[in-house]
């Protein structure tokens, strides 16, 4: 009798430890703190994991009161919570609490797509989203517009002055075979006959021809151009008009650049 009452209380023993243990495992707490995703309406925010920075563009948005939805971590909190306005038109910190007690903060910039100004009575808008030179003249045309032919001297003026002033990032707008230049589109190109440089903001293929030829060519009609020592067909295949945001190795920032129309890039958008 007293052999078996040991045994039940060894046995006793054996399993409390077992449980004892069981649970100072499950107290171990978490360290993740980490915004696993970030969006509004839908649309995904980049987020850069070793920054601590998101960005989101949105069309046509009041960033007075956005709302965005995020996931976390598991076991870690947010604040600001997620589904809780905020007004964006400056960054936004978030902080997010591992179950820890750790923190990590991000910082979150969401901006609109669409820059717009005006000048001599046309209104244009700079589109911040990359796209080919086709699917930017598309979106143009869909938009009620083209996209932008720069006929004067004074008219590049303004808009290289209002580019300037329109917050690009410019190493989200790059062409590779530009000289590694950032560049936004522009209405000319030379898809339909090699050197023959046309406006055709809205790619019907028809338009007033403006060059001829590469670098050493010449002014069609006496229309304005502002070529860099271009064009050179770089390549081959060369056929988008792109005016450059920044210096390159045959131009500085606010000439004009052929290069391939297959680059994604930022647009420039003329308003009928």
């Amino acid at each position: 009798m007293k052999s078996s009452y040991w045994g039940i209380f060894l046995v006793g023993f054996a399993l409390t430890n077992l449980f004892s243990c069981g649970n100072d495992d499950s107290m171990t707490l978490s360290n993740a703190k980490s915004i696993i995703s970030f969006s509004v309406d839908g649309v995904e925010g980049v987020i850069d994991q070793s920054t601590k920075t998101i960005s989101l563009g949105l069309f046509e948005t009041d960033l007075t009161a956005i709302t965005p939805s995020i996931s976390i971590s598991g076991n870690a909190t947010i604040s600001p919570a997620s589904g809780v306005a905020q007004d964006f038109t400056n960054p936004v910190t978030y902080t997010v609490t591992a179950q820890d007690g750790s923190s990590e903060t991000f910082t979150v910039t969401v901006f609109s797509v669409l820059f717009t100004f005006s000048s001599d009575g046309t209104n244009y808008e700079l589109v911040r989203s990359n796209m080919s030179w086709t699917d930017a003249a598309a979106f143009a045309v869909a938009r009620g517009g083209i996209l932008a032919e720069i006929n004067s001297e004074e008219e590049q003026t303004a808009i290289f002055e209002a580019l300037n002033n329109a917050s690009i990032i410019a190493t989200n707008t790059v062409a590779a075979d530009g000289g590694g230049a950032s560049y936004v589109w522009i209405g000319g190109n030379d898809l339909a006959t090699e050197g023959e440089w046309i406006w055709d903001g809205d790619n019907d293929q028809m338009g007033a021809q403006f060059w001829m030829g590469v670098q050493d060519g010449s002014p069609i009609g006496g229309l304005y151009n502002n070529w860099g020592d271009e064009p050179d067909d770089f390549g081959s295949g060369q056929d988008g008009l792109g005016l450059a945001i920044t210096d390159w190795p045959l131009g500085v920032a606010g000439q004009w650049n052929d290069v391939d129309h297959t680059n994604e890039l930022y647009f420039l958008v003329e308003l009928n």
